[in-house]
């Protein structure tokens, strides 16, 4: 067996990056960690972050143990607490929040002196010796024997069309994530761009009364809706390329509940993602992604029920269409757009405009420091769709036909390998196969 680090860094105090430093401090007693994150908050990351009653998690607390073994570990935690809030079976991103915040108190209680967090940024990784040198962006500088990546998902890219004027302006949100702008709260009518689960969440938050969110998207897809009622997935099996697959799912669907169907289908995603070809892949992006996603990422039924008031209310408007160019013009925002099937380009303007496209999509488009040095040192290069990082099936870096020694990836940097990597039942399974590898098991 190979020897144990004595000291593992990793970058990223979300879940990826809290789990893989506690399936670490669990899986050898010798081993310390330094976790490192940007934010303030160390646990929680971004997804969980939040203190608005209306962000509800996307699925089942049953499903959403940080412990696939302990599968019961969550419900026994909430019957511990004074108070937590939740719709059905679905409890709000807030509550989750504390719990990892939780197991983060828990992890250094019982591990004095092993666990250190360092607030910081992290700009650049170099090799030193056997080991790795971790920059930060305030000059602070942390060795290690190992590294996992945890970053979690690349902020949003600014929209095709979108000009700088605007872009620098208070009526333009590029990420709505971020905390650092909003909404101005006098915008009566506000654009969306993009229609998935970062916009149901924000045309939530953003409703008052008076004012009209319009959500536009290519496909206008809104994510359907989870059962009332949870169902086991079906006993089914997929084979074939994409286009066979989605056969053998709509003639499975015809027959039970769809989405008895398509947990059966996301159960087995993995394994056909690494079946196909490369082109097979690119087909799957280009024609099923957006079937994909809506169907995949659902809503809990609360959340579904609200958004289909405010459509009928007219305070929701979703729109499909090609944005065309989005300009600043006084006090408003200038917008052009190609509804769907048709050639007519029509002109609208709005009080705001809020980027809901979701994390970037291309890792060599990158502005991450970390990610762009990475790139640029050899230490990493971008899997053959450029959706992530080059990785093989536990999440270590690939360079042509070398592995950087002790350098690892948790979560969506790796997803070119595994195409789902972005919900914890996929994270907490594979930030244990990570650490696991990382303490040479």
């Amino acid at each position: 067996m190979a020897k144990v680090p004595a000291r593992v860094i990793v970058v990223g105090a979300g879940f990826s990056g809290l789990l893989s430093a506690v399936h670490l401090l669990r899986g050898s007693a010798d081993v310390a960690v330094v976790l490192v994150e940007r934010r303030d908050a160390f646990g929680p990351g971004t997804a969980y972050d939040t203190g608005n009653a209306d962000h509800l998690l996307n699925v089942r607390l049953g499903n959403m143990s940080a412990f696939p073994e302990e599968p019961d570990h969550l419900s026994v935690w909430l019957a511990q607490q004074p108070s937590w809030q939740a719709s059905s079976a679905f409890i709000t991103r807030g509550t989750y929040g504390a719990y990892l915040r939780d197991l983060l108190g828990q992890a250094i209680a019982d591990n004095p002196g092993r666990l250190t967090l360092e607030r910081g940024a992290a700009t650049d990784l170099e090799p030193v010796g056997d080991g790795w040198r971790l920059h930060l962006a305030d000059g602070r500088t942390i060795d290690g024997d190992a590294v996992i990546l945890a970053i979690g998902n690349q902020e949003p890219s600014t929209p095709p069309g979108v000009d700088e004027a605007l872009r620098g302006s208070r009526l333009y949100v590029e990420n709505p994530w971020s905390g650092r702008s909003e909404v101005p709260e006098d915008a009566r009518q506000v654009l969306l761009i993009g229609t998935g689960l970062t916009a149901v969440d924000v045309a939530i938050a953003l409703q008052r009364p008076g004012r009209t969110v319009t959500a536009l998207s290519r496909h206008g897809l809104l994510p359907r809706a989870h059962a009332t009622v949870a169902t086991p997935a079906a006993d089914l099996s997929f084979s074939g390329s994409p286009a066979e697959v989605l056969r053998q799912a709509r003639q499975a669907a015809a027959e039970r509940d769809w989405r008895e169907v398509f947990d059966a289908l996301r159960h087995r995603a993995i394994g056909l993602w690494r079946s196909w070809e490369q082109l097979e892949r690119l087909q799957f992006i280009r024609h099923l992604r957006p079937m994909w996603e809506v169907h995949r990422h659902r809503l809990a039924p609360t959340i579904a029920n609200n958004i289909a008031s405010l459509i009928a209310e007219g305070a929701l408007v979703v729109v499909s269409g090609k944005l065309g160019a989005l300009t600043l013009d006084g006090h408003a925002v200038d917008v052009t757009y190609r509804p769907r099937g048709r050639r007519r380009v029509l002109r609208r303007r709005f009080d705001a405009v809020v980027n809901c496209t979701g994390p970037l999509g291309r890792i060599s488009e990158s502005r991450e420091p970390l990610i762009v040095n990475l790139l640029r040192r050899g230490l990493a290069e971008p899997d053959p769709l450029g959706l992530g990082f080059r990785v093989d099936g536990d999440g270590v870096l690939q360079v042509g036909v070398e592995q950087p020694r002790n350098l690892h990836v948790v979560g969506p940097l790796g997803r070119g390998a595994f195409w789902e990597m972005t919900s914890v039942p996929d994270l907490r399974g594979q930030a244990q196969v990570v650490a696991t590898r990382v303490l040479g098991g």
